[in-house]
């Protein structure tokens, strides 16, 4: 039976509890608002509830009392009792999930006439068996009833509550504790099941720079006799950046951060990569989420936030974050390096004040020195891996290639700091160039040399040499791993993916995995995504790919 009517009512209709104050007690103090991100709660994704008190005073500083609570009645569908719901039948509140349900209950809506029923009427067993509804679970259209299911402020919805709403009462206290103040409530849509995940992206067998064939399902590995690494890239969009205003398209529910967490956590854990470059990771979500999570699965990590300061909250500031297989790999003394564009652009071009407007954009890289760790060979072996992030806008075409000049600049730097030479150390530079096959940044990284495009009309690369000496490869476009590629193209911008960033508004390359040839070759890369799959949902992110960019991942062999 439901417990006994909670000491609270609807927001709009708030009541005090009995006031019982004595001399010199203080009071509670008052919820002047009560918000969940989203209305649309997910099984399995937590909600935890924005709570603001009057007077700006901080919510954790006070005494606070929380009640969910469950609804009695349960809104699914109502011939195969799944959710989301996307249709009702007025004439007596039943609901379906698809026009397939909504079909095939249509068969029993003629009975329905025939026994005079309406949406005012009570629906009996004998006419459910008129209209052909034995054994299927249907609601009564009765009062909202509800039951208690939890007493801390964070719910995580389960199984149970599919079909279900949801309601939150946060009643504040007195210090003492034994005041009650009034209770704000709000009340959520249903609880709705999250999609299944889509089919696992199988491993491409590659040798001799062909593939050669498709890997098993979840295989990450194409020749674990090798000695190699894994190595992942993916922009995992900031929550920041994860609005209705520019992805419309995507299901208001899908894009809150504590659900498309779990599918980008998913992921992460399936792909099992040795090395992760993430772009675009928040700092409170990299500290609070993505680095103890992964620390589950034997991974450390370093985060490096963009140098936003006029964005003010820390934590709400995205940046890049390489995480990698602790088991398998450790940080070489003195082999951590932030690159901070804005640090070098002050430092280089102080004394011209509109150049200097230009470049500062922000924008980080990292570059890191890892060395393998027993049981794997001990030779010393050493990789330098690099993750940046560069400036997403179009019109700043010379600010892009000056940042990715400048990160190959870091890259030499950190190689000759620690062997010597730029040619010992397999070097990796992955991540989010924002910048299109063919394209300047593009042509830099994997030529060697780049005569820009557009010239240099504000003065940004006067200085620059536009060149760098290390024999660069994209992964992806070494062996043309996608449909679009033909075994005739020797164009390097050709041979790239079709898109690694889909939204209704763009769709083209932006993420690359470039790797030094000469001392590292390609022994997998994961397959594209399915096109299909994208193209459901309309575009990225969808409530199948929690990110507008697709993640890239390459297996590769120590050459010597």
């Amino acid at each position: 039976a439901p417990p006994p009517s909670p000491e609270w009512v609807d927001s709009s209709n708030d009541e005090r509890a009995p006031p019982g104050q004595g001399p010199g007690m203080s009071s509670p103090p008052t919820i002047s608002r009560l918000r969940l991100l989203s209305d649309q709660p997910v099984e399995g994704c937590e909600l935890t509830p924005d709570i603001f008190l009057a007077n700006g005073v901080p919510a954790h500083t006070c005494r606070l009392e929380y009640k969910w609570y469950r609804s009695i009645t349960k809104m699914a569908c109502s011939w195969c009792g799944k959710t989301p719901v996307i249709m009702q039948r007025l004439t007596d509140d039943s609901y379906f999930c698809s026009v397939a349900c909504f079909t095939n209950a249509w068969q029993g809506h003629p009975n329905q006439h025939r026994t005079g029923l309406t949406s005012s009427g009570v629906r009996t067993e004998t006419a459910k068996q008129a209209e052909g509804w034995v054994g299927r679970d249907f609601t009564e259209t009765t009062e909202q009833k509800w039951v208690e299911v939890s007493d801390v402020s964070t719910y995580i919805p389960s199984l149970d509550d599919v079909g279900h709403m949801l309601k939150l009462a946060v009643t504040p206290l007195s210090a003492d504790g034994s005041q009650k103040g009034i209770a704000k409530t709000l009340k959520t849509n249903y609880v709705i099941a999250p999609p299944p995940p889509p089919p696992p992206r199988r491993m491409l067998l590659v040798r001799n720079n062909v593939v050669v064939s498709l890997g098993k399902p979840g295989t990450n590995r194409t020749n674990a006799n090798r000695l190699g690494f894994t190595l992942l890239t993916y922009n995992v969009l900031s929550e920041i950046y994860a609005t209705a205003d520019a992805y419309p398209y995507c299901a208001a529910w899908a894009l809150p951060w504590n659900y498309r967490r779990r599918n980008i956590m998913r992921e992460l854990i399936n792909y099992r990569a040795d090395i992760m470059c993430l772009q675009e990771v928040q700092a409170d979500h990299f500290e609070n989420f993505l680095e103890p999570e992964l620390a589950k699965y034997n991974y450390a990590g370093v985060h490096k936030c963009k140098t936003r300061e006029f964005m003010g909250q820390y934590g709400k500031m995205d940046g890049c974050a390489i995480l990698y297989r602790r088991d398998k790999f450790q940080v070489v003394p003195g082999g951590q390096h932030d690159v901070e564009f804005n640090a070098i652009a002050r430092q280089r071009h102080s004394n011209d004040r509109n150049v200097l407007n230009r470049l500062l954009k922000d924008n980080v890289a990292q570059v890191l020195l890892l060395e393998m760790i027993a049981p794997h060979p001990a030779t010393r072996r050493q990789l330098l891996v690099a993750n940046t992030h560069i400036n997403a806008s179009p019109e700043f075409a010379d600010v892009k290639l000056w940042q990715t000049q400048h990160l190959v600049l870091e890259i030499e730097r950190m190689l000759t700091q620690h062997s010597g030479s730029t040619s010992t150390i397999p070097v990796v530079a992955a991540g989010d160039f924002n910048s299109l096959p063919g394209s300047d940044p593009h042509t830099l990284l994997a030529n060697g040399l780049v005569q820009p495009e557009n010239g240099d009309p504000s003065g940004v690369l006067a200085t620059l040499p536009l060149r760098h000496s290390l024999p660069l490869r994209s992964a992806m476009a070494t062996v043309g791993a996608h449909a679009n590629a033909s075994a005739e193209s020797h164009e390097l911008q050709r041979m790239e993916p079709p898109y690694t960033n889909y939204t209704t508004s763009f769709v083209g390359t932006l993420d690359y995995i470039f790797y030094t040839v000469d001392r590292l070759s390609v022994g997998g890369l994961l397959q594209m995504v399915d096109d299909r799959q994208v193209q459901e949902h309309t575009a990225l992110p969808s409530p199948l790919f929690s990110s507008d960019h697709t993640p890239l991942l390459s297996e590769f062999h120590f050459k010597r």
